[in-house]
């Protein structure tokens, strides 16, 4: 059974698929207690929902892009549930901060938001991204070896952008070309 706090249908609103319309499935619980987290859904209440019972749920979605998300999905082994989807035409992605890579494996499309920048995994992901804020010290990104894209994201405030944050991630995505900006754009729109 799979721990699930919320099923929407929305925007994608960050990294490489950012505008698609996708079905987000959130997962229950972390591993991690960040501090600018900005969804805190993750801590509550959840139901218990059997595959088939969370494919009943979006079908009745009009788009085949599936993001699961959390807190950590990787906390937990999805791969059943990813190849199951799949059977089902759904192309899915999951976000991730990377706890165990070999849990998701099966997805589609793996966005990798490495919380310790001392450790960024190389293998496991399809994108980085990278929340930043004014005083993050950026040099470990930079230094980063990689064809795969990376996101820089502002640091936002729990339901607003942080002007400072962002101002800040534009001069920086402006000073090095191969990084690129992602704004929450979900945030931007009022939209979930």
């Amino acid at each position: 059974m799979n721990k699930i706090v919320d099923i929407f249908y929305s925007l994608q609103g960050e990294g490489t698929f950012v505008g698609t319309p996708s079905i987000f499935i959130r997962f229950y619980g972390c591993n991690l207690e960040c501090s600018f987290c900005d969804d805190i859904k993750h801590t509550e209440s959840f139901e218990h929902f059997s595959n088939e019972e969370l494919l009943q749920k979006i079908q009745g979605f009009t788009c085949k892009q599936v993001v699961i998300t959390g807190g950590e999905p990787s906390i937990y082994n999805l791969n059943a549930f990813i190849e199951f989807l799949q059977a089902y035409g759904y192309f899915v992605c999951v976000e991730s901060n990377g706890f165990k890579f070999a849990n998701i494996q099966s997805a589609n499309w793996i966005t990798y938001s490495p919380k310790d920048w001392d450790t960024i995994a190389l293998k496991g992901c399809d994108e980085y991204k990278f929340i930043v804020s004014s005083a993050s010290k950026v040099d470990k990104i930079l230094a980063l070896q990689t064809n795969k894209p990376i996101f820089i994201q502002p640091q936002n405030d729990f339901l607003t952008a942080n002007a400072t944050n962002v101002k800040y991630c534009i001069e920086l995505v402006k000073a090095h070309s191969r990084l690129r900006l992602s704004v929450q754009l979900h945030k931007y729109l009022g939209v979930e």
